[in-house]
């Protein structure tokens, strides 16, 4: 893997979202704009390193993406040149891949990491670029260097499914979210990429209104894909799994919810949890708790976004905190969407911040949890 040879980039607070700041009190507004990074739909943190590794979901038909990585220190960030030569043979458990994806058309949608015995991390990603599919890399941090990141296989996704976020599970089998999933094939995005099919805004919310339902799937090796039983939420969206690798927290964008979900519906039933805006990622944070991300917008105002892709939707977004035992809810950030920055997808909050990223825009965020009496 080779890092494009560029300095790094950021851009600290201006003095319009200063001005901003100070006409709107109890707004949310970032601290800092780290830009020059498209469309970080998805960050996680990569643990004992200082280093966030963010995605790139691409175009407004999720092609030509990629990754990026971001120091915490610095507050700076690069784009990965990542080698994606067809040459590349997969590794178990990941060797029925057919080889690597195209890497012009690659997309990072979601992310997971996963922990190996050797230190090593392995990062899995939701890629609509060129194909459908669990695109799996290899993470090596050494000290302070950045770090490196090498393919080392795939899992083809369902082809009845549209897959949206994943998780990885201690025994090495992965759980996905799968924001569209029925009994026929799915259409891969890129062949209606390839069409040309481009949607106005009016027909971009006229999509929105259909209500369409998801599901999860577990992966090993040995079986495959399995679709959860009684997993089907409206439009199932981020994932975390609980600590006892059973049960998953699932998003649902359009039921403006996150659902406590078994696995196996045999331990018990499944428990909402209502919200007061549409999440999108779900993130475990320093200290243990969930934070979930979303818009303070319609799912339709959210899709007209998504598809003009462009960079400037000034859509709001909010930010909540799980406690993954109780189950409470406490909001922490309520994000005032600009031209420079809005439609957060995604929160990861650490000790020093919280760091935001859109599924469109040039930018990413850094921002302060308000104490609770600021609130």
């Amino acid at each position: 893997m080779k890092m494009i040879n560029s300095r790094p980039t950021k851009f600290c607070l201006t003095a319009a979202v200063a001005a901003l700041l100070a006409t709107q009190a109890y707004a949310d507004l970032p601290d800092e704009l780290i830009c020059g990074f498209e469309n970080v739909e998805d960050m996680v943190a990569l643990p004992d390193t200082r280093w966030i590794i963010g995605s790139g979901i691409g175009d407004g038909f999720f092609q030509k993406g990629g990754l990026h990585l971001f120091n915490r220190d610095t507050a700076t960030g690069r784009k990965v040149l990542l080698d994606m030569a067809s040459t590349l043979k997969p590794q178990a458990p990941f060797d029925r891949c057919p080889g690597p994806a195209d890497g012009e058309k690659f997309s990072a949608h979601g992310l997971a990491l996963g922990a190996n015995t050797d230190g090593t991390h392995n990062l899995y990603v939701v890629n609509h670029g060129g194909r459908e599919s669990i695109e799996v890399f290899r993470v090596t941090a050494t000290g302070r260097q950045a770090p490196q990141l090498d393919w080392i296989g795939c899992v083809i996704s369902p082809e009845t499914a549209m897959a949206n976020a994943v998780a990885a599970r201690k025994d090495g089998s992965l759980v996905m979210s799968a924001s569209f999933a029925g009994e026929t094939r799915v259409t891969p995005i890129a062949e209606i990429a390839a069409k040309g099919v481009v949607m106005d805004a009016k027909q971009a919310a006229a999509a929105s209104k259909v209500v369409t339902y998801g599901a999860l799937f577990t992966w090993s090796r040995e079986v495959g894909w399995k679709k959860v039983p009684g997993s089907k939420l409206p439009g199932n969206n981020g994932i975390e799994l609980a600590a006892d690798d059973r049960w998953v927290f699932v998003d649902s964008h359009p039921g403006a919810s996150v659902t406590l979900m078994p696995l196996n519906p045999a331990i018990g039933k499944a428990r909402e949890i209502k919200l007061n805006f549409h999440p999108d990622n779900i993130r475990y944070s320093h200290d243990g708790k969930l934070v979930v991300t979303g818009h303070v917008a319609t799912p339709e105002q959210v899709g007209v976004c998504v598809v003009s892709n462009s960079p400037h939707c000034a859509i709001d977004y909010r930010v909540a905190e799980i406690d993954p035992r109780t189950l409470s809810v406490q909001q922490i950030f309520d994000g005032t969407g600009t031209k420079d920055f809005g439609t957060a997808t995604v929160g990861l909050k650490t000790p020093e911040a919280i760091w935001l990223g859109p599924v469109r825009g040039n930018c990413v965020a850094k921002g302060t949890i308000r104490p609770p009496d600021r609130r």
